[in-house]
């Protein structure tokens, strides 16, 4: 153990001996504390700076050591052990990175291992186990529909119409991969879509090798398409092939024209084109998408030297064809639900192209690549153009509904939060 956690080890002994009030309190007397440090950390978290996330992080560490203080003196437990216990439990749920299991480099892919893990540690008495029935209402009414939807008993209850709507399916620049719309993914599956990523590397490094690629991802749902960079030229044509309720642009080339049997757009602008032309090898294949520009240009665009690496684990080298090769474009795909994020200037003229074809238009400033650096904001966003390009309600009416709904609880003397409990249970009963 390092110095400063030793001395706060230390630190803990001596006042649960010397301090009357610290001395008097039990795990059940900390309990409020330790859920109030809680949602202060997330507070500090989501408004709050660094200092403000580290400064809670101690308040939130300070009951972790507490309560090992307590448990060591009656011979039940010791800091060590829950430190050996957490090691433990990574070490088993973590197999991909533990042991010898293969998972796919997809955070969706590794979550499902790890529930499949967890749920083999213990046999479950039923589908609410293990979800503690002190999470706030909402709470714990979304992680039981979550248990009930993996098990394979949603229901339609009423005001449950989510099972069947469309996936938020994320597509990379074909020059990059996953990675760059990973932590996006997070964040949205986190407000509860049903988000996935498409990885264009999955096929050969051709234009029909990126379609392929969509439509493998799609797996025959219905789709908003979220595209980026050059994946921008293929969203015309996917709608030809795939359910597209909605495409939202994010800083991303678009099309020429209104489309037409006999037209088609370059994958790359002949500035572009001549660009790269002087990179490629004797073999005519380009190399990695961030040689291709000033290795601070690069760093700029990227948060930290970690997702730079990872980012640039996953590029692959195209042949300079694919760059000189065009996509088809279908008559009348302006008309199409869409929208267009720009991330800074860099794409003002397709920003300009996308208003002047009607679509709902944002900018963020930021470079091409901020959705890492800023992936709650430009996921908003995203969700923001979305509900304009569909012309649906704002987000906000669901809370103004929702709120009413509590307003009329506690006028008829219910509290809402139990009702909503009481909900819960109904369901769960009804799923057997």
């Amino acid at each position: 153990m390092s110095e400063p956690l030793e001395e706060f080890r230390e630190v803990m002994r001596r006042l649960r001996a010397e301090c009357p009030w610290k001395r008097a309190q039990t795990h059940r007397s900390l309990v409020r504390y330790l859920i109030e440090e809680a949602h202060e950390t997330a507070e500090a978290i989501e408004t709050g700076t660094a200092a403000d996330v580290r400064d809670e992080l101690g308040d939130l560490l300070l009951q972790v050591y507490f309560h090992a203080a307590i448990a060591e003196e009656t011979g039940a437990f010791t800091l060590d052990d829950v430190a050996s216990g957490i090691v433990a439990k990574m070490r088993r749920r973590n197999p991909h990175v533990f042991g010898d299991a293969e998972v796919a480099a997809d955070p969706a892919a590794v979550n499902e291992l790890w529930e499949s893990v967890k749920a083999g540690e213990r046999e479950r008495r039923d589908v609410a186990d293990g979800i503690a029935v002190t999470l706030p209402a909402l709470l714990r009414a979304a992680k039981v529909l979550e248990r009930l939807e993996r098990a394979g008993r949603g229901g339609s209850g009423e005001g449950d119409g989510t099972a069947d709507g469309p996936v938020l399916l994320l597509v990379p620049s074909p020059l990059l991969g996953p990675a760059t719309w990973g932590p996006v993914a997070w964040w949205l599956r986190g407000r509860g879509h049903e988000v996935v990523v498409a990885d264009p590397t999955a096929h050969p490094p051709t234009p029909a090798g990126v379609v392929e690629s969509v439509l493998a991802a799609a797996a025959g749902r219905a789709v908003v398409l979220v595209v980026h960079s050059n994946a921008g030229l293929f969203a015309p044509l996917l709608a030809e092939r795939l359910d597209v309720r909605a495409t939202v642009y994010v800083d991303a080339a678009l099309a020429d024209g209104e489309g037409g049997v006999a037209a088609g757009t370059p994958l790359a602008p002949p500035w572009l084109l001549d660009r790269v032309r002087a990179l490629a090898g004797p073999d005519d294949v380009l190399p990695p998408w961030t040689a291709w520009w000033d290795d601070d240009a690069v760093a700029a665009l990227l948060p930290d030297p970690a997702t730079r690496a990872a980012v640039e684990a996953e590029q692959r080298r195209l042949p300079l064809a694919y760059l000189a090769s065009t996509v088809p474009v279908p008559d009348g795909w302006t008309t199409a639900p869409a929208a267009y994020l720009a991330l800074g200037d860099g794409y003002a003229d397709e920003r300009e192209q996308a208003g002047g074809h009607g679509w709902p238009v944002a900018t963020l400033p930021g470079g091409h690549l901020h959705q890492l650096v800023d992936p709650a904001a430009v996921g908003g966003v995203v969700l923001d153009l979305l509900e304009r390009a569909l012309d649906l309600p704002p987000a906000d009416a669901l809370g103004d509904r929702l709120l009413g709904l509590v307003a009329q609880a506690n006028e008829r003397g219910v509290d809402p939060e139990q009702a909503l409990r009481d909900a819960v249970r109904r369901r769960l009963a009804a799923a057997g």
